[in-house]
């Protein structure tokens, strides 16, 4: 293959990588600050402008539902015709459970999954934190007949009857387990900024801003030179 057909090769393939770099430099931007390109509907629209992630029915009053959202919990007194945000004490990120307790149905749970467990005895008032012993985002929730609490973790299934928790633990593989695990966690932190702690959002700003201007300055360097 000739020197020119080489660097035309190149350049074709320097042009599909550019493109792609710059669809991730875009993308990320706009997943940084997607509240920003796309504000979250006003809460009294209720929870359909936003990611719906959970809900619960009340079994004595079918007429009471709970939502979780990405970025709140809200509740139905109607059957769902119309909705009420509800007032946690922290910021409801990605509300992966919300429950009624089985014989209360003013009694509320709402899980986040990095900021834990949440209960309310007078249907969404006040809230308090549930002391939950494992600090591993949380997966799945669901409360028993009994009022036990289920969680399910990657450690496994945590349980809680009359407020002592117990765990069975999850089985793992070589690859999930220790060294494997940490550099899966690694990976994920790196890829999403939260290696970076609270700078996360502006390292990975800036490197979308250095992929587009390095893509922008290779075509314009690459239009620029001879054939």
């Amino acid at each position: 293959m000739t020197t020119n057909k080489l660097r035309s090769l190149h350049r074709q393939i320097g042009l599909a990588a550019s493109l792609w770099l710059v669809i991730a430099a875009l993308t990320t931007l706009c997943l940084n600050h997607r509240k920003l390109i796309f504000p979250p509907a006003a809460p009294s629209a209720g929870p359909y402008g936003r990611y719906l992630l959970s809900h619960a029915i009340c079994a004595s009053q079918p007429d009471l539902v709970l939502v979780g959202t990405d970025s709140g919990v809200f509740v139905s007194e109607n059957g769902g015709k119309s909705f009420t945000g509800v007032s946690l004490p922290v910021e409801a990120n990605q509300v992966v459970a919300v429950a009624f307790h089985p014989n209360e149905p003013s009694h509320y749970y709402a899980v986040l999954r990095e900021q834990g467990i949440f209960s309310s005895i007078d249907s969404g008032k006040l809230w308090t934190k549930v002391n939950f012993p494992s600090k591993a985002p949380i997966q799945s929730f669901q409360v028993g007949f009994d009022g036990t609490l289920s969680v399910l973790t990657n450690e496994g299934l945590h349980r809680r009857v009359q407020e002592n928790w117990s765990l069975v633990p999850a089985e793992t593989s070589p690859v999930q387990s220790g060294r494997g695990r940490d550099l899966l966690r690694l990976a994920y932190n790196l890829h999403d900024g939260s290696a970076w702690g609270s700078l996360g959002l502006w390292v990975t700003d800036l490197l979308a801003l250095s992929i587009l201007g390095l893509v922008a300055s290779g075509l314009v360097m690459w239009r620029r030179q001879p054939s």
